[in-house]
This record gives C-alpha cells, sequence and structure tokens, in this order.
C-alpha cells in the first residue's frame, strides 16, 4: 500500500484487494497495526453511540480525511459506524492472519479462570481496623467522621484529614473504582485489586502499595516522589501519569504514558528508566524487557473498555472472567495460545461481549450456567 488513503479505500471495500497487497499489508507491521486502528475505530464507533443514528457517511468521511491528514491521533473514539460493517473489517484481517491453523478438539476441558463465591463489593479498610463496604448504608457516616468526600464511585482525600492513618481500598472482580489522595494524585483502581495508601502523606515520600492493577495520575512534586510498591517491583516518579499491573508475581508490568518513570526490582536490585510509550516487563531472571507497546492496551480500561492488542486468547478470557467473575474453561488448548486483536465495553453483557470475539473468526465461545466454553 502507498499511504494512508491507499488503506482506507481497502478497508473500504476489502474484497478490491489484490493478493499481492494483501501479502504486503500481513508482512509489513506499520501497515498492520494501521489496519487494526482503523478497525478498532469503526466497531468502537457503532458501540459507543449506536442510538443516535448518526449520518454514517459524513461521520467516516471526517475520520478517514483525519487518518490521512494525521491529526486527532490516540485515544478519540468517533461515531457513525453499522456494526455489521465494523464486523466484517476486523473478520476480514483476523481470518487473513490465523486462518492457517485447525482447530483440533480434545476430551478433558482446561480450566483458565475460576469464579468466586465471595461477596463482591468495594472494601475501606481504616486505620482502626474497621472493615466497611461502600454499598452499606453506614459507610456515608464513616466517610463523614474521617473528612472523606464521596463522589460517583470515587473517594477523595483532598479534605481536611484528623488523624494520619493507613487505609486499604480493595475492588471486586466485577467493578472497578476510583481515588483522589491527599496529595491530589488520582488513582484508577481495576477488578480485584487492591491499594494501601496513607490518608495524609508525610515525610520526604508519597508511598503506595498496589495488589492487582492501578493507573496512576500523580501531582508533581519535586521534594518528594512518589512511590508505588507492587509485589517485587517499585516505580518512582516526580510526577507523570502510568499503569501498573501485577495480578501474577511473574507477569509485572510498568507501562508510561507522560512524564518518566524508574522501576526497580528489589530482589534482584536491577532498575531501568523508562519513557513515555514504554513498557517494562519483569522478566523471570529479575531483569526487565524494555520495548515500544500500544499504550491503549494499558489505558482503555480505565475508559470503560476491554482492549488487547495481538494479546493471547487465554489472557483475553481471564480478563474477561475477572471482570464478570465467570468461571473459563478451553475444551482447545491450542486456542488458548492464539492472538486476537479485539475491543469492546465494559458495560455490556458477557454474552455480547462473546458475540464479537466470536465474529473475529478464530474460536468459539459459548456462555452458559455462569461458565465460558472455548473452542
Amino acid at each position: 500500500m502507498k499511504n494512508k488513503k491507499d488503506l482506507l479505500d481497502a478497508l473500504d471495500d476489502p474484497g478490491s484487494l489484490s493478493q499481492e497487497e494483501l501479502d504486503a499489508i500481513l508482512d509489513d507491521p506499520k501497515e498492520l497495526e494501521d489496519a487494526r486502528l482503523l478497525g478498532d475505530y469503526r466497531q468502537a464507533f457503532a458501540r459507543r453511540h449506536a442510538s443516535l443514528k448518526p449520518d454514517v457517511n459524513k461521520e467516516w468521511n471526517n475520520f478517514r480525511q483525519s487518518r490521512i491528514s494525521g491529526k486527532n491521533k490516540g485515544k478519540q473514539l468517533w461515531i457513525g459506524i453499522s456494526i455489521g460493517v465494523a464486523a466484517s473489517v476486523l473478520l476480514f484481517f483476523s481470518w487473513q492472519m490465523f486462518n492457517r491453523t485447525s482447530l483440533v478438539p480434545v476430551n478433558q476441558p482446561i480450566v483458565a479462570f475460576t469464579a468466586s463465591t465471595q461477596s463482591q463489593e468495594v472494601l475501606l479498610s481504616t486505620g482502626d481496623g474497621r472493615m466497611v463496604s461502600l454499598s452499606a448504608p453506614q459507610a456515608d457516616s464513616l466517610l463523614r467522621e474521617t473528612g472523606i468526600t464521596r463522589g460517583d464511585e470515587e473517594l477523595d482525600y483532598q479534605q481536611t484529614i484528623r488523624e494520619t492513618e493507613i487505609h486499604t481500598l480493595t475492588t471486586p472482580r466485577c467493578g472497578a473504582y476510583q481515588l483522589r489522595l491527599a496529595d491530589g494524585t488520582q488513582v484508577w483502581l481495576n477488578a480485584e485489586s487492591r491499594l494501601k495508601y496513607p490518608s495524609r502523606f508525610t515525610g520526604e515520600q508519597r508511598v503506595v502499595e498496589l495488589e492487582g492493577e492501578g493507573y496512576f495520575k500523580v501531582t508533581p512534586d519535586s521534594k518528594r516522589p512518589f512511590i508505588v510498591k507492587s509485589g517485587n517491583i517499585t516505580t518512582e516518579v516526580l510526577g507523570t501519569e502510568f499503569n501498573v499491573r501485577t495480578y501474577v508475581s511473574n507477569d509485572s508490568h510498568v507501562t508510561l504514558l507522560k512524564g518518566s518513570v524508574k522501576v526497580k526490582n528489589v530482589s534482584s536490585s536491577s532498575e531501568v528508566v523508562i519513557c513515555p510509550g514504554e513498557d517494562a516487563h519483569l522478566q523471570g531472571d529479575g531483569t526487565f524487557d524494555v520495548r515500544e507497546v500500544d499504550t491503549d492496551n494499558y489505558y482503555l480500561w480505565t475508559e470503560g473498555y476491554f482492549y488487547f492488542d495481538n494479546e493471547t486468547v487465554v489472557e483475553i478470557m481471564r480478563e474477561l472472567g475477572r471482570w464478570y467473575n465467570i468461571r473459563v474453561e478451553f475444551e482447545n488448548p491450542q486456542a488458548m495460545n492464539y492472538r486476537l486483536h479485539f475491543l469492546a465495553e465494559r458495560d455490556q453483557k458477557i454474552e455480547e461481549v462473546l458475540q464479537l470475539l466470536n465474529m473475529l473468526g478464530k474460536v468459539q465461545a459459548t456462555y452458559e450456567n455462569n461458565k465460558i466454553s472455548v473452542k
């Protein structure tokens, strides 16, 4: 393909591609990523504002022009493309990428994720040992006593707090929550995560502890670095935006969107400084693998999306299992390692998300009795 306009024309009519042009796209990582991203935009148009019934041709033409001119890059999600067209674009490229692998059925399913029977509530633990569900009637009185302001799924510690004590916020599998710490730092806490933090920051450092996944937008303070401890790694910043993911000890990631951060393995003393658009992945030998990544993969969950860029099906299914608290079984072990590019909204029903996933043509996932089965 010669330029973005050629690629956009091809997306409008995938059947117009010659085999030579198709091979050129599949062999060129840059063009393949452009195709994936444009497919994402089409898919997002339909889901984001389907009820608005926009002028499809007008919105798509506006989007085409913005991509050709290089404007409006990044996470802007426009409206205007029907779900049928979006699905066909994604199906076309996904099938061309993966149609060489056949599915091999097996008798014994592999359990990739297990549902929890525990109560799925957002819990706040205070310094005096009280554990309060934020959905309970007494939650508001407790928050008023400690000087915490509560908004829509957000706690704000910027008001005057009587005493400095350690609080812990825990999110369930089926939801996320937001915090504004005493210094103004914003934290998005993903499902099945835990953040331990002081009600007020004192001393020369601002230190919090994370389990699971959190996105941080840190208030700048050159005199007091902000430090996130998570598993075996510490992330130190002065003021920036980054994501930390440590659901599994051997799969820890720190991804930077703005500024600069220093990431250190406390066990091996291995240390790296990463730049915007880079991800530091802790390896089994204690060192970090630093590489450029699509940061949408580590950010869009804060805006209500599942977003997977060339991710394995097993990781996609584990994320769905965690969000919906559903058991996941693979009837075909080979399908666990297939890689897909997939986008969906997190407020959709699980049946709707699986329908979109199945339209990619690589796996077939069904939902019944609180269980996902993948073939």
